[in-house]
């Protein structure tokens, strides 16, 4: 192939690759379409027994490997955390921790200042919100 880059000629010679079709594809608009991958590139196996700071953890595989280098997404994916289900109890509980823990780092601040009169109004909203 025959490459010019700011008026220098070169001529490139890639040497050929050997791809492989896989068995994902479909149709797009009419359209037939393949996934197509380099024979010679190994697919990498993923390490399922990891540690974190010293700490073991096992990782499900989510990838199988077939015997001719063609990898396969496996439709069971778990998540690492329980989904919690979003209740009004809950969110108002979590909101009034949250409002509760701000004011009490305001009222940290103002001790440190030195702010009575602004101690006095966070002791007055604390009440009012029962922390």
């Amino acid at each position: 192939m025959k490459l010019t880059y700011r008026t220098i000629s070169y001529e490139l010679n890639q040497p050929p690759i050997d791809m492989v079709e896989s068995e994902l594809g479909g149709k797009y608009r009419g359209n037939a379409w393949q996934v197509h991958y380099p024979r010679h590139i190994p697919v990498p196996v993923a390490n399922s027994h990891l540690k974190y700071r010293g700490v073991a953890y096992c990782s499900e595989d989510v990838r199988s490997v077939e015997s001719n280098g063609i990898m396969n997404v496996s439709p069971e994916i778990q998540p690492l955390t329980p989904k919690r289900e979003a209740t009004p109890e809950n969110i108002m509980a979590v909101h009034t921790t949250n409002i509760c823990r701000i004011l009490e780092r305001r009222r940290q601040a103002a001790q440190a200042r030195g702010d009575e009169r602004l101690l006095k109004l966070l002791e007055l909203e604390a009440r009012q919100l029962v922390c």
